[in-house]
């Protein structure tokens, strides 16, 4: 059955892309440079002829908070800072005053934490650990948060939270916070099925009893975890040109040759002996490879932070992999999460999204001030995040990162003024960078035995390069199965060895389309949005 499906998707494919392809247009890979061009409106007509089936294009329709089927909830004030205490005079330490605020707010079951205009002066993490509450100011340039401790300074050296590249002083996790996890275990209410499915359906067979058990989580995340051999390291990587990839231990995802892959999905309907997810599957589902469904995995939904500004003292940067975190927001085992309208200034990174959050929608934030580490972090199986309407203004060593088996995360909209587009390895898949302009600085990081670069279908889709540095933004060889469409700018980069945690050869499947060109659609995001939106499913 899965050989059939698949023959008849690429069929489908083949026939659509002949019919919309210019007679004119070369759709063969070219001689000299072993890459398959086409046009981004024959590749968006394909990809909608099979949403959840396209080789190049992955369905990131689902990313962003409530999967950006509607908009970001503004919860009614329930605690006011000032009325615990707080003074916003830029000299009083506020940090009860919040605490105690924020304890209101979890006592009334969720609401928003009003921070009146002022200058708030903070000696410690503010945590939001209890689903529902959101820290509300009454815009960037009236509410200024002023943390004076990074995060080393705020934890014991033995709770193993580096500031260089974990941790927040505003904290979103549930029970947080707490040490990097080293690996996230299921729990005693996890089921193991067997059954067979393939990456874009979205249902599975299971035994009645398992649906019956199921049934009562239906409508909230549930962890799906799949743990596999070498090939589901292949299967994610997505080109036979990657077979022989130096995987290593995929940022300890990977051990003794055991790959364990953990997802957030959501079980929308359970019938007698099926289940209907609301994310279509992004691997297969194979006999020889283990899918535990977890719903008593811990997830903090429903919490936020808006409308504020939170500002470090102006030290100079740490050197690299040495900063002390100085960090705006973390959040970690989040789901269905936002900020929205942050302004973030002297950070050593912005903002870090980590340990299986999904579904967490970033909007209209900017980063400014000194140099620093990370813009924005994707690490340890986050997915489905959106990042939109950002601007980055500081200079940081990598940007936009990537890494540790994340997929399905977007960012779109945004402008780099410093910065490129990260992966520390660890295979980041399926996920897009979309209507983005930048100055191409900055670098990738991670360690050999992080694994590759990148995984399959990695997009880059109408991105404004100025700078003339194509490096990581520009550069098929490090794309499997992915897609280069409208970058403008720079001159395609054909290197094809000595690759950043990638093996040499430039024929790894990546389709160029509309080179110095502003493609159509746009916004691919917004584009695959409509489409779903509009009737699709």
């Amino acid at each position: 059955m899965r050989l059939s499906i698949r023959c008849a998707c690429r069929l489908l494919l083949v026939i659509a892309g002949i019919a919309a392809m210019p007679v004119n247009l070369p759709t063969t890979a070219w001689a000299d440079d072993l890459l398959t061009h086409t046009t981004s409106e024959a590749l968006f007509r394909e990809f909608m002829n099979a949403p959840d089936h396209h080789p190049n294009l992955p369905n990131i329709s689902h990313a962003g908070y409530r999967y950006s089927e509607r908009p970001l909830p503004e919860p009614p004030v329930v605690a006011n800072v000032r009325e615990h205490g707080a003074q916003g005079d830029g000299e009083t330490d506020d940090s009860d005053a919040f605490d105690k605020a924020i304890d209101v707010a979890a006592e009334a079951g969720g609401g928003a934490v009003l921070v009146p205009a002022g200058d708030y002066r903070l000696t410690r993490v503010l945590a939001l650990n209890e689903s529902g509450i959101v820290l509300r100011g009454e815009g960037p340039r009236e509410t200024a948060l002023r943390f004076e401790k990074p995060v080393n300074d705020l934890f014991e050296r033995g709770q193993n939270i580096n500031g260089s590249w974990y941790g927040g002083l505003i904290w979103i996790e549930p029970d947080g916070p707490q040490a990097p996890f080293e690996g996230l275990s299921p729990g005693p209410d996890a089921i193991t099925i067997t059954t067979t499915a393939e990456k874009g359906d979205r249902d599975i067979t299971v035994t009645p009893e398992q649906a019956r058990r199921l049934e009562q989580h239906t409508g909230r995340p549930i962890m799906m975890s799949w743990r596999g051999d070498i090939e589901l390291a292949r299967h994610i990587a997505g080109h036979e040109s990657m077979h022989d990839a130096h995987f290593g231990n995929l940022g300890g995802a990977m051990r003794d040759g055991v790959l364990t892959w953990h997802w957030v999905n959501e079980i929308e309907a359970v019938d007698d002996d099926r289940i209907r997810f609301r994310k279509p599957l992004r691997l297969d589902v194979r006999d020889d490879w283990e899918l535990i469904l977890d719903p008593g995995a811990p997830f903090i939904e429903e919490v936020g932070v808006e409308q504020l500004s939170i500002r470090f003292p102006e030290t100079e940067k740490r050197p690299h992999l040495r900063e002390e975190g100085y960090n705006g927001i973390m959040l970690s085992r989040a789901a269905h999460c936002w900020v929205r309208h942050v302004w973030i200034e002297h950070a050593d990174n912005g903002i870090i999204v980590t340990n299986a959050s999904a579904n967490n929608t970033l909007s209209r934030w900017r980063l400014s001030g000194r140099p620093n580490h990370h813009g924005t972090m994707c690490r340890a199986s986050v997915h489905d995040n959106l990042f939109e309407d950002f601007r980055i203004e500081s200079r940081p060593d990598h940007g936009l990162n990537t890494e540790g088996l994340s997929s399905g995360n977007v960012w779109r909209r945004g402008k780099l003024e410093h910065g490129t587009f990260d992966s520390h390895g660890g295979m980041s898949f399926d996920s897009v960078r979309t209507a983005i302009e930048m100055t191409n600085t900055g670098g990738p990081g991670g360690r050999r035995d992080f694994g590759p670069f990148n995984g399959r279908r990695m997009v880059h889709w109408n991105i404004h390069i100025t700078g003339d540095r194509a490096d990581w933004v520009a550069q098929p060889a490090l794309m499997p199965t992915g897609a280069l469409v409208g970058i403008r700018g720079v001159e395609l980069d054909r290197r094809d060895h000595d690759l950043w945690l990638m093996p040499d050869g430039l024929d790894k499947g990546c389709i160029i389309a509309d080179w110095d060109e502003v493609p159509e659609p746009a916004d691919l995001f917004e584009a695959q949005l409509q489409h779903r939106l509009n009737g699709r499913d």
